[in-house]
């Protein structure tokens, strides 16, 4: 018998999972009736779970309205990766003193990881990998209220990084970045370790604003086109 909470946990993982993989696009309304009938639940948990992913930014909930997938704004990127950048770093400057052998072991399994799940496109798998890797490091600060935010900020960026699903082809050697973190984390150089994490942070963002304004492309040249007709009469 599962619980109340696995329950509503459940629905907010497969809706989250829906989104990130395009099936649920911006702006879809999300329908409690339709959800519970799938689970086969009442619509309290559904509730729940949508309440969830709105403190997540995955879903905005207008009040005896609806509940929306929500769009994805270039300025709330840039803004949580500039909070996460900062935090990460400090939380690893923190950990390195603390980190052990074999947790450079279990750092060496998860860039296989990253490097073998990216390679075979099975892009879930590829992110927690990722994750993996970093939450290990900056878990071992001994900084608890610092690992808390770094978890929140993780769960809300995670529709950003997900938007790399759609071009696979964008980098060969996604392991490599995170290599250079590890080897200064093996040797101690927690300043250095620090900045590289930081610097990773801050090219990643730029990647997927780089894609994200690709993808704009077309829209705003559909919408010159159609502005340019109106104007002579076309």
């Amino acid at each position: 018998m599962y619980s109340y909470r696995q329950i509503w946990e459940t629905i907010a993982r497969d809706v989250q999972e829906d989104i990130l993989n395009g099936r649920y696009k911006p702006g879809d309304r999300l329908k409690e009736n339709e959800l519970a009938t799938k689970y086969s639940v009442s619509n309290t948990p559904v509730r729940e779970a949508l309440r969830y992913l709105e403190r997540i930014g995955f879903v905005e909930i207008i009040p005896r309205t609806m509940a929306r997938v929500r769009n994805i704004s270039k300025k709330e990127l840039e803004n949580l990766f500039t909070i996460q950048s900062v935090l990460e770093e400090l939380a690893v400057q923190q950990a390195v003193p603390n980190l052990r052998e074999s947790d450079y072991r279990d750092l060496e399994q998860c860039l296989r990881l990253i490097a073998k799940f990216y390679r075979e496109g099975n892009y879930p798998e590829y992110e927690k990998a990722h994750v993996r890797f970093h939450s290990s490091i900056w878990k071992a600060s001994d900084n608890k209220e610092l690992v808390e935010l770094l978890q929140n900020i993780y769960d809300r960026v995670r529709r950003f990084r997900a938007v790399t699903r759609r071009h696979p082809d964008r980098s060969k050697d996604v392991a490599g970045p995170h290599r250079e973190i590890l080897d200064a984390v093996v040797q101690r150089d927690s300043k250095r370790a620090g900045k590289l994490v930081r610097a990773h942070l801050e090219r990643f963002v730029k990647e997927i604003v780089a894609i994200l304004e690709k993808e704009e492309e077309p829209s705003r040249l559909q919408t010159g086109e159609k502005d340019r007709a109106a104007s002579t009469g076309r």
